[in-house]
Formats: C-alpha cells, structure tokens, sequence
C-alpha cells in the first residue's frame, strides 16, 4: 500500500512539474510576443485571430483581448483584406510558407509604410493544417536606405559623368585659350607696325580705328588669361610659388599705377597701411593679381567724385586687406553668387559688361589656394566692400632683404626652411617680473639658443643664424634651413626645455613656454595643389604668464550670437581657441561688427557670455540649401575677456587637446 501511494506522489510531483515547466515556456513565450516589436499573430483556417501580440494590437489602437475573434475584414480596408486573405489561404491550401513578402502598405492610422511578412502553416497532431502563424515588420528604414543608396549610386555616375566632362572642358578651354594666343600675338604685332608708320604712312581716322582694334585684343588677351587661369585652377596644375614678401611694399609698388587710372576718372583711391611692416608668406604674383582685380573693379563701378580706400588690419594670426568705395554697390540677390564663374551682376550696363565673369572667382580661388578666406559686404547705392585674409609670419618687424633673399631663395630650390619665432607675450608686464635687464635676459635667451644648437648641429650645418632680435619688444627671430621636419621639432623642444630651466634657475616661477607650428603651404592646399613651390615651417615659441596667440582645435560646443535687433541666432562652433571662435550660421554679419556670444561649455553649469569682434568671414557653397539663401562661416576674435572666462576657455582648451593628442 505504501509503494502505491509513494507511486502516485511521484507521479503527481512529476505532473506538477511538468505544469510548472509549461508554465515557465508559456511565459516565456508571452514574453517574447509582448517584447517583440514585429507584429505576431496566430490565425484559424476561416481567418479569424486566435491570438496576437501587444504590438499588432497597439497598431490597431486596441488591446489584445480586444482583436481575439476579428478577421482582416473587420479591421483593414476590403482591398488590402482581400490580398491578405488569398496569402492566407496559400498557406492554408498548399502547407508551404511565405518567407519575406516585402508590400507597401497603409497602418490603421492611416499612415503609409513598408513590411516584410512571413506566413508559416500551423498543424494539429495529427499533421492536418489548423491555421497560421505570421509575422510582421517594419522595414520602412530599410527600404529607404536602399533607395538612397541607389540614388546614391545614380548620383555618384553622374558626378562621374560630370567630372569628366567638367575635364574635357576644361582641356578643351586651355587647348582653345593656347591656340588663340598666337594668332592674336601675330595680329597685335602687324596692328602695332601700322599703327607706328613702318610699312607706310596712315591716317589719322585709320590711326583710330587701329588703336582700337590693338585695345580690344589686349582686351581679349585678358579674357584668355583668365581662361587659361581657371582651367589651370579646376584641374589642380596651377602653380603657387611662395616666398617672404614684406605687404606693404607689394600693396605700395602698384600704388602709383592705381592712383593715376583712379584720378582719370575723378576717384580718390587713398592707402590705409599699418606703420609696422608685415612679413607674410604668399604667391606675390597670384595676390598681386587678387588686389588688381579688386582695385579695378572698384574703379570701374565707383562714379566720379567717389572715394576708395585700400587698408590693411593685423589680426593674430592674420591679415587682412579690404578694398572699400562708394561705387553703385551690389544688390542683396547677387552678393551669395558674387565669386561665381561666369557671373555678371545685374547693377551692370549692358557696357559695362566687358568680361565674361570669372576675375572674382578666380581672386576667390587664389586667395583660398593661399590659406585665407574672401568675403563682401555690399549696399545698392552705397558701395562695396571687399576683404580677403592671409597668414601671416609671426613678427612685426622688418626683415633686411638680404635675409629675405636668403629665405627665398632656398624657397626657390625646395630646401626646407623653418623660422623659430621666440615671442614674449605681454612684454611690458613681463618686464616687471624681471630681476635682471630685458638687454641682458636676451643676451641669456640667445646663449641658451646658441649652446642648444652646437650640442644638436651635425656635420655640414652652417652657424646660427639670428634673423631677428629685439630686446625692447621682446621678439628673437631664428633660421633654421636643411634640416628634416623632425630634427626642427626636436630642436624647437630642446630650445623649449632649456629656457624653461634658464628660468627656474634665475627663480622666476609660473613662466608658461608654448610651441606652436604654422606650415605653408597646408597639408589641404597640397593635397589639392600638387605643384605649390614652397617648403617652409614656422614654430612659434611664446613666453609669458599670458598667453593671447594660440592654434584653432576643430570642437563643436553649443554657442548663442546675439545678431543686430536683438536676435539670438543659436548655432554650434567649428574651431575654438583662446582667442577666438569660429562659427556658421546663416545670417549676414558686418566685418568688424562688435557682438555679444554666450558659449556653453561641457562642464560648466552657466554659458560663458563673451563680447566679439567679426574678424573675417567666408561664403559657403551649399548646393543643398533653397534658392536665395546662403550659409556664412564667422571667424570671432574675443574682446577684452575677463580673467575668469579666459580660466574656463584656457582649461576646457588643454582638456581638449589632451583627449585629442591621447586619440591620435
């Protein structure tokens, strides 16, 4: 009797747990359907809903208990219900699945989708198909990302196709351009014997005419120039020869040119230069072109009695040169489109439009390939104004010419050069921190320099040249030439180290020392530039308590502009320095226009309000954005920053260059 009975426990305990582990799969697979965000259902061979999951319910707008017992009919249009039966009945007839049917399809609110369905049949014990299960996804994303890749991939053979054709014309322009200089040369030669009387006596009438046929092929000579220009621009075979120009000469050497054809038409063309000297490293030629294109334009469209004036500004780490009159000016639809090719504005007279729209895109081009940007602000009636920025080479003073020579001419046979700029910043508070005299602390500065270089010089390394030395300013200029990039940095930071010590030993402490390095030409300019004539490095050594000359670190941080009228336009940075910010937006700023920013950065719990000066700007060429709008990159200097800011802008600055120098 007590083994029956223990049998009979055994066999309850055994159905217990048999239960309980029903239990447990049901719950599991409860589970799955309400988690699972594809739509599952089981139906019955009549099409009824026997079963389904929180997900194909919430898109029907109801509970599960709530579509228990409904058909496709009930619940979808009858168009949609009936394609959804026949499936059904597939499945239910044949016994095969329908794997992935991928259809258009509208949701019960009303919104159009695309699915992926699968039907699989179910069956009873006995084989005999009972019904269905299936289930349904979404793959609306899915079906979008291959029809953007695919018109990815259309797009992408068009550019192809364009590119090419975009080459073969511009081949064609300069096989065309080359062909016609000849001919033309020859034309002008004959014009100009008969013009001077050589093959025969001419009349006065004849003399005229002449004259102005020689005009217009000068005239033609230039369009075909330009041609030449732009074709050598769009195919990357224009070629940048750098060298160490002094602005200001080259701005004075076609000033007498300027001001003469400006007087013939009643302009005051007036220069506006710096009295320090600015030594800048450029193409002479391909700037000079730049100015000349500027200049004659404003003298073209200024009328009689107007004004222009050419200035120069210095930046921190540029330059900046505008061109300003009170000409006819511009129309606000034609600024975004102004350094276009073949633009011609609408403000011109039919005879007044003598070229066919390419200097200013060509000035855009040059000013860009010399690492600066150029921009125009303009008002019908009351004039333009046009800028461009270059860099500039890290000192004020005058280099003698024979140094420059010597630059450039090592420039000319592709030898590296690297200028070591050691620089004191905020010099007369400097001075005040000294226990010896300024004279004599540079006489230290340059034994440290020359100690450091005989330990590092090798065979074949001529002497320390000492470029530059001003003790009243507190500027040492060095030159450092044949040496590869690596021996200059290990110098520069050898230089670095031992000044650092010079001043721990003369106790003068918190001394902050910075290297930085400016390259010309940029890695981006000879990427795309393959034959820019150029090889030069300048490091800047900067030392002082403060420190106002930094490199731009590309950072996206949120940053409010306070804009004319009192509007707040919201936007994110492109770089961020200490001394300044960089910005696009879609509003027009004035050059020089004093703003209000609010920068929010990361770890602070308040944004840092800032006052800022528009120190350049550049037009960006979006083909996406609608007709008539443009989109501007803001270069902001910082105004007058408070010691508090510049402790928040300063840390947030080294934690970010530190993460980046830990990322690469």
């Amino acid at each position: 009797m007590k083994d029956k009975t223990k049998i009979n426990l055994d066999k309850v305990k055994e159905l217990k747990n048999k239960h309980t582990g029903l239990e447990n799969k049901y719950k599991l697979v409860s589970e799955l359907m309400d988690s699972i965000p594809d739509v599952i259902y089981f139906k019955d061979t009549q099409g009824r809903l026997i079963m389904v999951n929180q997900a194909h319910a919430k898109g029907l707008g109801l509970k599960p208990e709530g579509v228990v017992g409904k058909t496709d009919f009930d619940i979808f249009p009858k168009e949609r219900a009936e394609k959804m039966a026949k499936d059904d009945m597939y499945v239910i007839t044949t016994g095969k699945p329908m794997i992935d049917k991928i259809e258009r399809a509208t949701r019960a609110d009303g919104i159009d989708n695309y699915v992926s369905t699968t039907k699989i049949p179910r069956y009873d014990n006995k084989g005999r198909v009972i019904g269905l299960i299936g289930i349904t996804r979404d793959i609306t994303h899915r079906i979008q990302f291959e029809h953007l890749r695919e018109e990815k991939a259309l797009i992408s053979k068009k550019l192809e196709v364009l590119e090419e054709l975009n080459k073969m014309k511009s081949e064609f322009v300069s096989v065309v351009s080359h062909e016609m200089r000849t001919p033309l040369a020859i034309i002008k030669d004959i014009i100009m014997l008969l013009i001077d009387g050589i093959v025969g006596p001419i009349k006065e009438k004849q003399k005229e005419l002449l004259m102005k046929a020689k005009d217009n092929i000068a005239r033609l000579n230039h369009i075909i120039e330009e041609l030449l220009d732009i074709s050598r621009i769009e195919s990357g075979k224009i070629k940048m020869h750098y060298s160490l120009i002094n602005l200001n000469d080259l701005l004075m050497d076609s000033s007498a040119f300027f001001k003469k054809l400006a007087e013939e038409k009643g302009i005051d063309l007036g220069y506006n230069l710096p009295r320090s000297q600015i030594n800048i490293f450029i193409d002479a030629e391909r700037i000079n072109q730049v100015i000349a294109n500027l200049i004659n334009n404003a003298i073209k469209f200024t009328e009689q009695n107007g004004k222009i004036n050419v200035e120069v500004k210095i930046f921190e780490t540029k330059v900046r040169v505008g061109i300003i009159d009170t000409g006819i000016g511009i129309t606000k639809q034609d600024l975004p489109k102004i350094f276009n090719k073949f633009v011609q504005l609408s403000t011109r007279s039919q005879a007044e439009r003598k070229g066919i729209g390419l200097g200013l895109s060509i000035a855009k081009e040059l000013v860009e390939k010399n690492g600066g940007e150029i921009w125009v602000e303009s008002e019908l009636g009351v004039g333009s104004k046009f800028y461009f920025t270059l860099h500039r080479f890290y000192t004020d003073k005058v280099l003698s010419k024979d140094i420059r020579d010597e630059i450039n001419n090592l420039l000319e046979k592709n030898i590296p050069v690297y200028l070591i700029n050691l620089l004191v910043i905020n010099y007369t508070e400097f001075k005040k921190r000294l226990n010896i005299e300024p004279r004599e602390l540079f006489e230290d500065l340059r034994a440290v320099i020359e100690e450091t270089f005989k330990r590092f010089c090798y065979a074949g390394r001529k002497e320390l040249q000492i470029i530059l030395q001003d003790y009243k300013e507190g500027e040492l200029g060095i030159l450092f030439s044949k040496a590869k990039e690596e021996e200059s940095a290990k110098f520069c930071n050898l230089v670095k180290d031992r000044i650092k010590k010079y001043f721990t030993k003369n106790r003068l402490e918190n001394v902050f020392i910075n290297l930085g390095v400016l390259s010309y030409p940029s890695k981006f300019h000879a990427i795309i530039t393959q034959q820019i004539l150029a090889n030069v490095s300048i490091k800047k050594i900067c030392i002082g308590s403060e420190i106002r000359r930094f490199p731009r670190i590309p950072y996206r941080i949120d940053i409010e502009v306070l804009i004319p009228e009192n509007k707040v336009e919201s936007c994110r940075t492109v770089d961020i320095s200490e001394g300044g910010v960089c910005f696009e937006n879609g509003c027009r700023l004035k050059t020089d226009a004093q703003i209000q920013t609010k920068l929010k950065f990361p770890k602070e719990k308040e944004p840092v309000s800032i006052r800022a000066r528009v120190a350049w700007i550049k037009n960006i060429n979006i083909e996406e954005l609608p007709k008539g709008s443009a989109k501007y990159r803001l270069g902001l200097e910082f105004i007058n920053l408070k010691n508090r800011d510049k402790k928040i802008i300063s840390k947030f600055i080294k934690s970010i260059s530190h993460q980046n120098s830990i990322n690469s």
